[in-house]
């Protein structure tokens, strides 16, 4: 399964290398994003990537996404009604992508921090119980997926581990990803778990046990990531 993936791309901010990058692409078996892919809750620069992606690779092909920071609460729903049947999110959800004879489970969610952010603090209710809610409901998740599928990949924008954080300060990363979802990961084993939101990471992947992690940030990358799950 040829798989590209990317986050971060701020649109506007990092249209440009987006659109670079995009132009030595080949069209994949699957696009995902990783969350991030606009700034600050501008919601119709969600067209602009796709349009993009549609003028340099064309559109045989399904776009999976999960949401980021970036792609704040009060506007999701205006996000999905302006992409239409474009791309598909995943917002604590999973689906099933058959590839061949391959089944290929996709397990979709923000991901949590270890610690709130003063805004999530004052604008989140409870936001440490979601944070906790959403690990739990990745774990069911994928859980659900170990008999049924071939393969599990989990999208996310928070970071799971440290390794893929390696650039940035360590002492933030109770602000970049959450040791909730690095148990997740160290006790599911998923195949893949593909993330964003670290800008400044010099290490852009990393195993927890079996599973292979990426970090797919456009602005720490430099370039749309590109991956083969079934080699």
């Amino acid at each position: 399964m040829e798989i590209l993936a990317v986050a971060d791309v701020h649109c506007p901010r990092y249209l440009d290398e987006f659109k670079k990058s995009l132009a030595l692409c080949s069209a994949p078996d699957v696009f995902f994003f990783a969350g991030d892919m606009i700034n600050r809750g501008n919601t119709s620069e969600y067209v602009t990537v796709l349009d993009a992606i549609e003028d340099a690779i064309g559109t045989g092909f399904p776009i999976i996404a999960c949401f980021g920071n970036e792609e704040y609460n009060e506007v999701r729903k205006e996000i999905i009604s302006i992409v239409g049947d474009r791309m598909i999110f995943l917002d604590e959800k999973s689906m099933i992508l058959n590839s061949g004879s391959y089944k290929t489970g996709i397990v979709g969610t923000q991901g949590s921090l270890d610690k709130a952010t003063n805004w999530q603090r004052r604008n989140v209710p409870s936001v440490k119980g979601v944070f906790e809610r959403r690990a739990k409901r990745a774990a069911s998740l994928l859980k659900k997926f170990e008999k049924i599928v071939d393969k599990r990949v989990l999208l996310m924008h928070y970071s799971p581990c440290l390794e893929t954080c390696e650039g940035e300060d360590e002492r933030a990363f109770s602000w970049l990803g959450s040791r909730k979802f690095y148990r997740v990961v160290r006790d599911l084993s998923p195949d893949l778990v593909i993330h964003g939101h670290v800008h400044n990471a010099i290490t852009h992947d990393a195993m927890i046990g079996p599973t292979l992690v990426h970090n797919v940030a456009l602005p720490a990358v430099g370039s749309i990531t590109e991956l083969k799950l079934w080699e």
